[in-house]
């Protein structure tokens, strides 16, 4: 059984939250193809390998909780929109159903993917590079709902509140999960209210049963389980906006305004080979996938540095097409490898407002957005085995 993505992914390797903890490797933390979710389950990732389907299975789409999942029915499930607009209005899940509804498929990542990468460590949950996913998802346009409280010309954010609530480190008492968004991306017919994921009503672990999705920015603005939309005439300044998904430079002062996450950085990922594979010498083909939140995927860039270290040659990958605006690209590239040695595959996604991935993302407090080159090590044996998908 190989170890979880994110560490050196091979048999034998230690896991990373092992070596974290001294201890066994805490299941609530496998990836999804070793152990499936449990209801409880808060942050389960994807692995890299399973990650070759344009829409997401959902028994392989990863999980991201910050408190336990909440006992919503249905028949009690009440929508309320509030603040600055002109009436307050309710919707239950029956009105919903009765609205248009439209599907789109939207890349999900996690605004902590690939923290475990991250130098010097640090705060937060320490994910491999799975916890990214694509969806098919099914809907109402939040805007035909904020239409009906009539938003004021003042607004400036809209907050998105689900029925989930816990403790936060460093936090008095208990918090409810809340996000917001800007109202111009509130008001986007794109942005959805949503019932429905890969055909399929919404899991208790996926919002059941009605959740936001947010095309385009990073997965905590995805609220799930939502009950309240409070629509602000000021940026809203909640933990989760202003500190667990803010960008905190080194040496910021406490209370310096920090820079909240929103749209996903363009970054590429490598899903075959994984880290430490041995390969034989010969043909292979380099697979894997990118995405942007600002605009689409126009390119993907991969070296492989040669054993002598003379220098990286960058060579452009064949782009699968797209499914939609929001969803990745999956990209591969033939190449050969004639000779053993020891090797370093690096692929860089470039979209199409010219935005590129950097060798190394900025560092901030909270290991959020980081978009860094992925570096992928391999051995190439002349003895080695065959190529293979996974």
């Amino acid at each position: 059984m190989a170890n979880r993505v994110g560490g050196v992914d091979r048999v034998g390797a230690p896991s990373r939250s092992a070596a974290n903890s001294g201890g066994p490797e805490d299941p609530r933390f496998l990836p999804l193809e070793i152990r499936a979710p449990t209801p409880d389950a808060r942050c389960v990732e994807s692995s890299l390998p399973s990650l070759v389907d344009e829409i997401t299975p959902t028994n392989k789409f990863f999980i991201r909780s910050h408190f336990a999942v909440p006992h919503l029915s249905r028949d009690d499930w009440q929508l309320t929109i509030g603040g600055c607009v002109e009436r307050e209005v309710v919707i239950d899940y029956q009105q919903l159903q009765g609205l248009p509804h439209r599907d789109l498929i939207v890349t999900m990542e996690c605004a902590g993917n690939s923290r475990s990468t991250v130098r010097p460590k640090p705060e937060g949950v320490l994910w491999g590079h799975g916890a990214v996913s694509t969806g098919r998802w099914r809907g109402v346009p939040l805007c035909l709902v904020l239409d009906r409280a009539e938003v004021r010309p003042t607004a400036v954010e809209v907050v998105l509140r689900g029925a989930d609530q816990g403790k936060e480190p460093g936090q008095e008492g208990d918090l409810a999960y809340e996000m917001s968004i800007a109202v111009e991306k509130a008001l986007h017919p794109d942005t959805l209210l949503v019932d429905e994921m890969n055909g399929a009503p919404l899991s208790a672990s996926h919002g059941f049963p009605v959740r936001a999705i947010v095309p385009g920015y990073y997965g905590m603005a995805s609220v799930k389980w939502l009950t309240h939309i409070d629509v602000l005439d000021r940026p809203f300044e909640g933990y989760f906006r202003t500190r667990a998904y803010a960008y905190i430079r080194e040496g910021q002062r406490t209370h310096e305004p920090k820079v909240p996450a929103g749209s996903m950085r363009v970054k590429s990922l490598i899903n075959w080979p994984r880290e430490g594979q041995i390969l034989a010498t010969g043909p292979h083909v380099l697979r894997g996938m990118a995405w942007s939140g600002d605009a689409p995927i126009v390119r993907v860039d991969v070296s492989i540095s040669p054993p002598t270290g003379a220098g990286e040659v960058w060579k452009p990958a064949r782009l699968h097409p797209p499914t939609s605006r929001y969803s990745w690209r999956h990209w591969e590239l033939l190449c050969d490898l004639p000779d053993p040695g020891f090797y370093v595959i690096r692929a860089r996604a470039t979209d199409e407002l010219g935005n590129s991935q950097p060798v190394q993302s900025e560092w901030n407090f909270r290991g959020i957005g980081n978009n860094s080159v992925h570096c992928v090590p391999i051995e190439v044996q002349s003895s080695g085995p065959p190529d293979s998908s996974i």
